[in-house]
């Protein structure tokens, strides 16, 4: 299977959203929520590369950027690099995680550095569970189903929060480096350390923004869809989230170089 993604316009005109809905052949209705908000979606999907390359084609003609992508890179989560420390040294980062591996990008190296907030379920009582549709998840990856675990006969789910950041480089969708708020060794941060791991971590993402300078920042994933539907979301709708916010800005890069927009 290879799906076509498409990055909602700022301006969703009434003659783009007709000629879009066209050519997906959906309702306006469901077309415009498709296109709404800010994150890429899966806007549709064929059995083959060729018909999927055309669909993506026809769409960019009408306006938008689109590209493709395979359902298996889409869905492949390998095991990240989970980053426990940091530092700069002669113009590289050098990361670190528990067991004492390292990873080094160098400060050209990096393309791209994501941040996102991801929201985990931790219900109270779990003497059993099933399986249950996450809607919100499924609107992020703009369609693919996402499910989450119910706790049978708990009352409340508290919802746990935590924010992360990917580093990505152009030869992979899959991040080079993770960093998760609640998961990291603040000390290299010296002087500027704060009591708080919120704020050590806004002051971390900063020097990562002053290592990689020639990385583009995206944030969008710690914020909300013009739908009302947060952002957040589990790791597996995240880890498309960040796909294809990955392929997207790949995807403006070849635009501009004026080679094909394929993964």
């Amino acid at each position: 299977m290879v799906h076509i993604a498409a990055a909602p316009p700022k301006h969703l005109s009434a003659e783009l959203l007709k000629k879009v809905a066209s050519l997906l052949g959906r309702e306006i209705v469901d077309t415009r929520l498709l296109l709404a908000g800010e994150i890429p979606r899966i806007v549709s999907s064929c059995p083959e590369a060729g018909a999927a390359d055309s669909m993506a084609q026809r769409m960019r003609e009408a306006g938008l950027l689109a590209f493709i992508v395979e359902d298996s890179e889409l869905r492949n989560r390998p095991a990240g690099f989970r980053a426990h420390t940091a530092r700069c040294r002669g113009g590289e980062v050098i990361f670190g995680n528990r067991l004492g591996a390292e990873v080094r990008v160098g400060a050209s190296d990096a393309s791209l550095i994501i941040r996102g907030r991801i929201q985990s379920d931790a219900p109270e009582k779990a003497s059993a569970t099933k399986l249950k549709l996450n809607v919100a998840a499924t609107l992020l990856t703009g369609g693919i189903p996402i499910m989450r675990r119910v706790a049978k006969g708990s009352a409340k789910e508290p919802l746990q929060v935590e924010d992360f950041v990917k580093i990505y480089d152009r030869m992979s969708s899959d991040p080079r480096v993770e960093i998760y708020q609640n998961h990291v060794d603040y000390s290299f941060l010296g002087p500027e350390l704060t009591p708080s791991a919120a704020g050590n971590f806004n002051i971390a993402v900063a020097k990562l923004r002053e290592w990689f300078p020639s990385a583009i920042f995206d944030k969008r994933l710690t914020g909300r869809y013009k739908t009302d539907a947060s952002a957040s979301g589990p790791a597996e709708a995240l880890d498309i989230g960040c796909k294809l916010i990955y392929l997207c800005h790949l995807a403006m890069e070849r635009m501009d170089s004026g080679t094909a927009l394929r993964a």
